[in-house]
């Protein structure tokens, strides 16, 4: 596997061919196709690739590209790590990230384009520029403008993924399509996802919140939270090596036990076997 040596980097490689690199990332990799054409190869999925192509990789994913044309690539190569919060930083990074990783998690199993609309592009596009530059100047205020700028590059980008995984199309009710989203994108705060804040926010009566959810869901709320928090701590078994202790606590789980004994329930599967599978899985 190859490892970050350092939680961010951004680099720009202009190459004719590809060097085959028969291992795996322990980080996360954006990856923006200043010129050129080919084809990017990632878990067996080919997407074509051409000027301003943009492709987001998560950890443990094996690729490769196939250069047809002489190709300029910007990577940007970050480790949940950098995510971690600050004492003196107004952003929680870390649970911010956290949330986060459950729409990487669904556009991993996406291909094509990243991002889809065009002005949501030319802002990222230029937030990258704006990270190259960062890069050189390298000052003190450096570290806190390029987390806040990653912070809305990935925002940008959850947006677009969130239009392709909405679920508009497996309900009839757009109303309840929007507070599925809204749970997936709050997933970790109590707070904001509570029956009572929900009721409030989607206007539904709080004493028929639990039935009108039922109903929709074909599964009760309590159930569907479970769930969720389950495929999230699925994708930081896979995708980080966070220990499973923390990734417990993250998801409010008494402990690691008590996860390993949920994801087994709901999945089959421990979290030791399903990072496990991670690593041996076949390389492209």
């Amino acid at each position: 596997m190859e490892k970050a040596h350092s939680p961010f980097s951004v680099s720009i490689e202009t190459l004719d061919h590809w060097e085959k690199r028969n291992r795996r990332n322990n980080f996360f990799e954006l990856v923006y196709i200043i010129e050129g054409k080919g084809a990017q190869c990632v878990n067996y999925n080919h997407i074509s690739y051409r000027e301003g192509s943009i492709f987001l990789l998560p950890a443990s994913d094996c690729h490769t590209y196939t250069i047809t044309e002489e190709t300029t690539f910007l990577f940007i190569r970050f480790t949940a790590t950098y995510f971690s919060s600050d004492e003196d930083c107004v952003i929680d990074f870390g649970k911010w990230f956290c949330r986060l990783n459950f729409i990487i998690g669904n556009y991993n199993r996406l291909p094509g384009e990243l991002i889809s609309d065009a002005v949501d592009k030319q802002h990222l596009v230029q937030l990258l520029q704006l990270l190259m530059v960062e890069t050189k100047r390298n000052d003190p205020h450096t570290r806190r403008i390029m987390q806040s700028t990653m912070v809305t590059v990935l925002e940008l980008i959850a947006r677009n993924v969130a239009a392709v995984i909405s679920p508009q199309a497996m309900y009839e009710e757009k109303k309840f399509a929007d507070m599925l989203l809204h749970i997936h994108y709050h997933l970790l705060d109590e707070e904001m996802i509570s029956p009572q804040y929900l009721a409030e926010r989607f206007h539904i009566s709080a004493t028929y919140f639990s039935e009108y959810f039922k109903r929709n869901a074909n599964e009760t709320y309590q159930e569907f939270v479970l769930r969720s928090k389950l495929k999230l701590a699925e994708a930081k078994a896979l995708y980080t090596d966070i220990p499973f202790k923390e990734i417990a606590y993250d998801l409010g789980f008494t402990d690691s036990s008590h996860l390993n004994k949920m994801m087994k329930r709901f999945y089959n599967k421990g979290m030791s076997a399903i990072r496990k599978s991670a690593i041996a899985a076949p390389l492209v």
